[in-house]
């Protein structure tokens, strides 16, 4: 709810530039034309940048320790190939992975300074679920081919990539993930989130299984 909210309350902000933009647009004089139509551009490009910052907080939830972020399901369908079935609160997502590992990353938002002590969470996003082959050769030949993302925003306008650019004091990009996961026919596996990390959790036998034989 706190991010639904900050959402709401950029939303609105931009809502409320973009009303001051057609209220005066047209009462300044012809001779500030150029000035005017540089003020509406400028005005309306913060508008879409804040609408879009909206978007991008909304899709974050609070950290809750311990809490469930997804369920992850995996099916075989070939050697080294698998189907992936991935249940989060903001949705599910059906991916082909294909590789010997599974891994998962989370984009993080951290507060600090006067807004943390105001009490806002730090919150998550699901970022993107990889699979990984054992063996180097397989890896490189494969490339970026094995990412697979779980949020629909282009990196050119992921606040969360601009957001680690910066260094606003406040609030800054952090990131978790989980590595070097084995993947296994029918394994079923729940991933929780804490403060400092991801835990993956061996929901059946073959999951278990399949920790085992890769330890």
């Amino acid at each position: 709810m706190q991010y639904a909210g900050l959402a709401a309350l950029v939303g609105c902000l931009a809502l409320l530039l973009l009303c001051l933009t057609l209220r005066f647009g047209w009462r300044l004089e012809w001779l500030l034309g150029w000035l005017k139509g540089c003020g509406l551009l400028l005005l309306l490009g913060v508008c879409v940048s804040a609408a879009a910052v909206a978007w991008e907080l909304y899709q974050f939830r609070s950290i809750t320790d311990g809490g469930r972020v997804a369920t992850l399901e995996l099916r075989q369908i070939a050697e080294q190939q698998y189907e992936a079935r991935l249940d989060a609160a903001a949705g599910s997502h059906q991916l082909p992975l294909h590789g010997d590992l599974w891994e998962l990353e989370v984009q993080v938002l951290r507060w600090r300074g006067l807004p943390h002590i105001l009490g806002l969470e730090d919150g998550y996003r699901l970022n993107g679920v990889n699979g990984r082959y054992l063996r180097l050769e397989q890896q490189r030949e494969m490339g970026a081919v094995l990412a697979r993302p779980l949020h629909d925003t282009p990196p050119w306008r992921d606040a969360w990539r601009w957001l680690d650019r910066l260094d606003l004091g406040w609030l800054y990009a952090d990131a978790f993930a989980i590595r070097f996961m084995p993947m296994a026919d029918g394994a079923r596996y729940v991933i929780e989130i804490g403060a400092t990390g991801l835990s993956p959790v061996a929901m059946n036998a073959q999951a278990l299984g399949a920790m085992k034989g890769f330890e």
